[in-house]
């Protein structure tokens, strides 16, 4: 019997896609599910399962590798859809995310070095610098954008400190950083605009290196002398500006809200300040703006969660799903700080296996800073527009959508 398709078009998905999704869930580890413009594909619902695909080497990023795939590459897609210039290719085709087995391996191991423990730590001043400023002109203003005001040049500094951008430089930078998520902005110009840039800054690197990531990627080498190439050092800045800065910025005033929808767990939070590091990885769950794993291609008819599929068929895994699994986490609708979940158990809001996601630790550090600078160290953030005036913009079906602004008041 062919599976029925859910349409995650539907408006229950944008109602309230926690409860959608939790029928999904109950129904099904694996629900034949259409998106627009594109053909069916598996959405998996379950925290384990997406787990297990996520690590399982059958199923493959780029669909290129799937045996006898004809067609476009994923790299062709990308390129196309974004109606980038053609030396575009070259810097998707180097993406760390799109690439399986020994080739992201190899990427991965010399990428590692530039995102150590040592290297984030250290950055902890200076957000807590930058936040306390960014904070200071919003208290004098009185009032404003959470996010416009706060959160987004917070994550954008903060990216650009890590790469390695000179301070004079990091207003134009954040400009091109945002423009990647303006619909409305002229994204070949900014991404070719940020490319010139990066490629200056590798050039002077080389010649004089400095405490940054930029200078951790050009120095970079594995015992066998192999080196990142330009495309891949490019790639990567890339790929931490697309997902390092708009990923977090939003999640900020996500968690935010989770926090002043639940006033306990606030409460309980200013009363032990110390808890908050162990409340981020909650907070991640229940706050997470990425809704979704990108897709994985069969490369052989398989049986996956007691479900065939066929060569060549899309999977995903729904995160907001995973995410709200009551297999993991007991009553997921509540928002608990103090949760504790069993060994080798754990939310997904940044992925696993191996692109498992290499910022991390960055995010954990830079939403740490900002709620106790938000809500612990002072308690006068107000939101000044009740829920129901919140907008949001739908950047993926059934369930991604992304907050247009946080009106405060300090």
């Amino acid at each position: 019997m062919t599976e029925p398709i859910v349409s995650l078009m539907n408006p229950e998905f944008a109602d309230d896609p926690i409860a959608s999704y939790a029928r999904l869930r109950e129904r099904s580890p694996l629900v034949r599910v259409g998106f627009p413009g594109g053909p069916p594909v598996w959405l998996i619902t379950r925290n384990e399962d997406i787990k297990a695909a996520l690590s399982d080497p059958r199923l493959v990023v780029d669909y290129s590798n799937v045996p006898g795939h004809q067609g476009f590459s994923v790299v062709d897609q990308m390129v196309a859809s974004l109606d980038l210039p053609d030396e575009f290719r070259d810097y998707v085709a180097a993406n760390m995310m799109l690439k399986d087995g020994q080739d992201h391996a190899r990427q991965r191991r010399l990428v590692t070095p530039a995102f150590t423990v040592r290297r984030i730590k250290a950055l902890r001043p200076r957000i807590e610098e930058i936040s306390a400023r960014l904070l200071d002109a919003l208290a004098q203003k009185g009032s404003g954008d959470l996010i416009e005001d706060y959160s987004s040049p917070l994550t954008g500094t903060v990216i650009c400190e890590l790469i390695g951008i000179d301070e004079a430089d990091q207003p134009q930078v954040r400009k091109w950083m945002n423009d990647y998520a303006d619909a409305d902005a002229d994204l070949a110009t900014s991404a070719q605009g940020m490319v010139d840039y990066v490629k200056k800054l590798i050039v002077r690197r080389r010649a004089e290196p400095a405490d940054d990531m930029i200078s951790a990627l050009v120095q970079t080498s594995d015992e066998d002398g192999d080196r990142l190439s330009e495309a891949e050092i490019i790639s990567m800045v890339l790929l931490v500006v697309n997902n390092g800065h708009h990923s977090t910025s939003h999640f900020i005033p996500n968690a935010v809200l989770a926090l002043f929808d639940n006033p306990d767990q606030l409460a309980l939070l200013r009363a032990r300040p110390d808890a908050l590091p162990h409340a981020i990885d909650e907070l991640m769950r229940v706050a997470n703006p990425v809704p979704a794993a990108g897709p994985r291609y069969a490369t052989e008819d398989m049986e996956f969660a007691g479900v065939s599929i066929r060569k060549g068929d899309a999977l995903t895994g729904s995160l907001l799903s995973a995410n709200h699994d009551p297999r993991v986490f007991p009553e997921p609708e509540r928002c608990d700080v103090e949760r504790v979940l069993k060994r080798g158990e754990s939310h997904l809001a940044f992925g696993a296996g191996p692109h498992y996601c290499t910022g991390a630790a960055l995010a954990n550090l830079e939403g740490e800073i900002a709620l106790d600078h938000l809500l612990l160290q002072r308690d006068s953030l107000e939101i000044t527009v009740g829920r129901d005036e919140l907008r949001y913009t739908e950047a993926t079906p059934g369930g991604a959508r992304l907050l247009d602004a946080l009106p405060v008041r300090l």
